[in-house]
């Protein structure tokens, strides 16, 4: 189908994307954002009416996706996602590992285990298992950029948000450690961490909590919570030449609400 829009900048044209957790919220913003950047996206999710629905959307602006049922969780589902969006072109450019989940908020000792372990399975494992088959495909072919996302809760403790903040400890781990290895191979990871944004799981944040603000981990930023779109601009800058000596960085995206925090 032929792109009817031109006016955003062509960086990714004829690259190939891959972005996990795609179909609602800050992923559905940069699977959108790539695609109007020239870029043939694969994304995944759960919500297959979701998915759809992105997909069509894109389409609609002329733009190229496709779309994977796939749970981060299971890695037999991350590696077919990874060769399906891969096999076409003979090799993956960028990959943004943005699926994750939250939970309720209660104090460390009340958090239910099995919860925490879903937590961990989605948010951690969920990437390692992406960057294990992500970085082989780009190793055949030549490097790539892989960026994951993190959260504002990766810089200092999460009170109420145990299992979450220390998921997110993890992300930003992970990518340095595996940036070091993989860093004279041409493949640049990073991270990224974001602070409120308008998106579903900011939504059910708020209900949780009933309005008492002592419960929400990390602080709203004084201009209120982000657009998703502005904070996709970040993952592309990151995915582009234009951070090419970039690698195993954490760069938060907040609008200040960590700038007067420590840890």
């Amino acid at each position: 189908m032929p792109r009817k829009q031109k006016d955003f900048g062509m960086r990714f044209d004829r690259q190939t994307v891959l972005v996990t957790g795609g179909t609602s919220g800050f992923g559905e913003a940069i699977v959108k954002a790539f695609a109007r950047e020239g870029a043939t996206v694969h994304f995944c999710g759960l919500v297959d009416a979701e998915g759809a629905r992105v997909k069509s959307e894109i389409e609609a602006l002329g733009g190229i996706a496709f779309y994977h049922h796939a749970d981060v969780r299971l890695e037999d589902d991350v590696k077919a996602l990874v060769e399906a969006a891969s096999v076409a072109t003979g090799g993956l450019d960028v990959a943004v590992n943005n699926a994750g989940i939250s939970h309720t908020s209660a104090r460390f000792a009340d958090q239910d285990m099995a919860m925490v372990e879903d937590v961990w399975r989605t948010n951690v494992m969920g990437i390692w298992h992406a960057m294990r088959h992500e970085i082989k495909v780009m190793l055949n072919s030549g490097g790539g950029a892989i960026i994951n996302t993190a959260s504002i809760l990766s810089k200092s403790g999460a009170e109420w948000m145990a299992a979450y903040g220390t998921s997110k400890h993890a992300v930003v781990g992970l990518t340095k450690s595996a940036a070091l290895d993989y860093a004279d191979h041409g493949i640049r990871i990073n991270a990224v961490s974001p602070g409120p944004m308008l998106t579903p799981m900011f939504e059910r944040a708020l209900e949780d909590i009933g309005g008492d603000m002592s419960k929400f981990a990390g602080g709203l930023p004084k201009g209120g919570p982000a657009n998703p779109a502005d904070v996709a601009k970040t993952v592309l800058y990151l995915a582009s030449e234009e951070a090419a000596y970039m690698n195993g960085a954490n760069v938060v995206v907040d609008g200040g609400t960590s700038s007067g925090q420590h840890g």
